[in-house]
């Protein structure tokens, strides 16, 4: 009886442990604590030296106890058996106290072998999505503060058991809102196991360049342990935006979050009205840890991106576990995304692509929808019915439920796995579809069942498609409000964008020659600060284009311009991926695209010498469109003229993680003469004080590494 009791106790015991990954640890909260036997098939609870609860992570991913301990039972036994010996003696001297109250100490629970883990409450409430209904779009320029503690925790996304990086806690990130001219401070406590930096993508941050968030460009990135405080106006700009990890592919763990920055005419020029407005994050999904995935990546021999074993729309998706049976799985607790709507109302939803590999075709069954805004651009309105989002871009859709019977659908976004290179074919309907529930309701019905998740199935049919859609941007958007385009291009820069092997079997991207690495300790805008400030290199920063005196293109390709310039870039691309190119700190013009060699500025109706229009092609410019992503298709060409006058350094890249971390990126300098005056802040420069071990963590591995390493990966020569 008295061990009865005992082993009662023990099972009743709830403890916060520690998730082990190559010495990293992970905070979790265990229940259900329990003995079970080392050749248990469930998942068990490890009691370590230290007392505490254990869950071992290898390479990224959570294994059971008869994998991830192996040959460690027996000592893991002994340990039991004496700890449950000295708790015997103590019960035994408590016991009659106990029988005699009749109470015990802890709660009862359910005696039998653990069936699950219950993790933190990680999911971020889908409603802090919704943006504010009564936001006050003609407040006065404020400061919106915001303080983000990162950190590493162990969640379920879709049912299946991984590690992540929670802000607050929570998955995805929380939700930033402002209006264009507000000052945006944002505090972030590093306290995670690696280093990291956050990007708010598409933000100009004119005059704030050492506040773009770019490790290794922009910045030291802030290392486990520390503190840093971003900074920056929104002028010029509103729209759809997000932020994201940009040290590694710290974003496919779950760094990211949405930032909406509202314009004070949006209300009086929006081209289509709503009553409600809300944010949809689509990404691919990975269960293993993106450390894991880049180490692996990056190795000799190896080819391609780590294909995704799913998708997740606002961080959730709902798998069946069967299918993952060398997992730790539970998809009992988790349900599809579910957007309750006003029947009776148009409604705006925001979409953004937060994936690190994959295009999206988004749809919702027996619907069509206008698009409004791409990229932060406001839109001629246009009528479709689906939508084609590429990593990193973002669009804005207005969904009117007219004459609709039903009250739920299925709106489906569908990873576009050809534009992979590559279509694996281990990817089933079930990995490639994401589906979450719109469900039409009364306002009455929407405000009783807030915050409820009673899942009712769609039975609508998903809307026919074509068989291959091409890997390319929409083609047929025209902004709204006329931007000034300029005639004619001071340079036209020609770059071949390359997915290439290379020394010792390393596959790494290529603009020209140049693969990029990017220096975390000595971040480009800091040397460039230090080499303008002295006159030994007064003639270095004079030039007007590569600069190859002062860095070196083989790692750090840097085109720099003393003044405002406006050039043409013109990217032919020699691999068999698309891949989406990324300009920070300004908005480009798309001049043309296609899926052949470049065709000559004749074919654009522009002269070759002098790059301006031809007679008769002027109407041709009149309203071009401009964003911060482009598509450049497989063996095809991109070309785009960018008016580079916001001073600093500027990455520009492809926004498939797995490519940019490979390489496939440069820098661009502007207006250097203007620069001459900045000093780096303070406490920018105290980021760099860290050790380079720890600002080195979450970073790819260095080709050092790999040097010398002439073995394969399972191939033979």
């Amino acid at each position: 009886m008295l061990l009865f009791l005992l082993l009662k106790l023990l099972m009743s015991l709830k403890y916060t442990g520690s998730v082990m990954m190559e010495n990293e640890f992970y905070d979790v909260e265990l229940d259900d604590m329990s003995t079970s036997s080392c050749s248990m098939s469930s998942f068990p609870h490890i009691v370590s030296p230290e007392g505490k609860g254990q869950l071992l992570v290898h390479e990224g991913a959570l294994y059971y106890m008869d994998r991830a301990r192996k040959g460690r039972c027996d000592s893991m036994r002994r340990t039991i058996a004496t700890v449950l010996l000295t708790i015997l003696v103590l019960v035994l001297l408590t016991s009659a106290l106990l029988l005699a109250t009749r109470k015990l100490l802890v709660p009862q629970q359910h005696f039998g072998p653990p069936e699950k883990i219950n993790v933190i409450d990680f999911r971020r409430a889908e409603e802090e999505y919704i943006l504010d209904p009564m936001w006050d779009y003609t407040a006065p320029p404020t400061v919106r503060e915001y303080n983000f503690a990162i950190s590493n925790i162990i969640g379920k996304p879709d049912g299946v058991y991984r590690p992540l990086i929670a802000i607050n806690k929570q998955f995805p990130g929380p939700l930033i809102e402002c209006n264009e001219g507000d000052v945006v401070r944002i505090l972030v406590d590093n306290q995670s196991v690696n280093a990291t930096s956050l990007h708010f993508h598409g933000i100009y941050q004119n005059g704030t360049n050492w506040m773009d968030g770019t490790s290794g460009v922009t910045q030291c990135p802030i290392a486990p342990g520390r503190t840093f405080q971003y900074v920056f106006n929104i002028t010029g700009q509103s729209g759809t935006y997000y932020y994201h990890g940009h040290q590694g592919v710290q974003a496919s763990d779950g760094l990211f979050g949405p930032l909406i920055v509202h314009s004070r005419r949006e209300r009086i020029e929006e081209a289509a009205k709503h009553s409600s407005d809300r944010v949809i994050m689509v990404q691919d999904h990975y269960h293993d840890s993106s450390d894991a995935l880049l180490l692996q990546a990056m190795r000799p021999g190896h080819e391609g991106a780590p294909t995704p074993v799913g998708a997740l729309i606002n961080g959730r998706n709902t798998r069946d576990c069967s299918r993952f049976s060398k997992r730790l799985c539970d998809n009992s607790s988790i349900s599809h995304a579910t957007f309750d709507l006003d029947r009776n109302a148009a409604h705006r939803l925001r979409f953004i692509n937060v994936g690190a590999l994959a295009y999206f075709h988004v749809s919702l069954d027996a619907h069509s929808f206008t698009i409004v805004e791409a990229d932060g651009t406001d839109l001629v309105p246009i009528t479709e019915s689906r939508l084609l989002i590429a990593p990193s871009q973002r669009y804005s859709l207005i969904l009117q439920p007219d004459q609709i019977s039903q009250r739920s659908f299925w709106l489906r976004a569908r990873m576009m796995t050809h534009c992979w290179g590559d279509n694996p074919a281990e990817a089933t309907e079930e990995d490639g579809e994401v589906k979450a529930i719109v469900r039409y309701k009364a306002p009455s019905e929407i405000s009783r069942h807030a915050g409820k998740r009673i899942e009712q199935i769609p039975v609508s049919k998903a809307i026919p498609r074509n068989l291959m859609e091409n890997c390319l941007d929409m083609t047929n958007l025209t902004p709204a409000h006329w931007t000034p385009f300029p005639n004619t291009a001071s340079k036209t820069y020609y770059l071949e964008s390359n997915i290439a092997i290379g020394d010792w079997r390393l596959e790494r991207g290529y603009f020209n020659a140049s693969s990029f690495r990017p220096n975390i300790t000595s971040p480009t805008l800091h040397r460039v600060l230090t080499g303008l400030h002295h006159d030994t290199y007064k003639e270095t920063f004079a030039a007007n284009g590569v600069n190859d005196k002062f860095f070196n293109p083989a790692n750090e390709l840097v085109i720099q311009h003393p003044k405002t310039e406006v050039v043409d870039i013109i990217i032919h691309n020699s691999d068999e991926q698309s891949h989406p190119i990324h300009l920070h700190g300004h908005k480009f013009f798309i001049l043309g695209s296609g899926h052949t060699l470049f065709p000559g500025y004749e074919a654009l109706g522009l002269s070759s010498t002098t790059k301006s229009f031809l007679p008769g092609y002027e109407a041709n410019f009149q309203n071009v469109m401009s964003r911060d992503v482009a598509t450049l298709q497989n063996f095809g060409w991109l070309a785009i003229r960018v008016v580079f006058d916001n001073p600093g350094a500027w990455a520009f890249h492809c926004h498939i993680s797995w490519h940019s971390e490979k390489g496939l990126g440069m820098v661009f300098l502007s207006k250097t003469d203007e620069m001459r005056g900045w000093e780096i802040p303070a406490a920018n420069k105290a980021l760099c004080a860290a050790s380079m071990e720890d600002l080195e963590r979450g970073m790819p591995p260095s080709d050092v590494l790999w040097e010398g390493d002439l073995e394969t990966d399972g191939a033979t020569e």
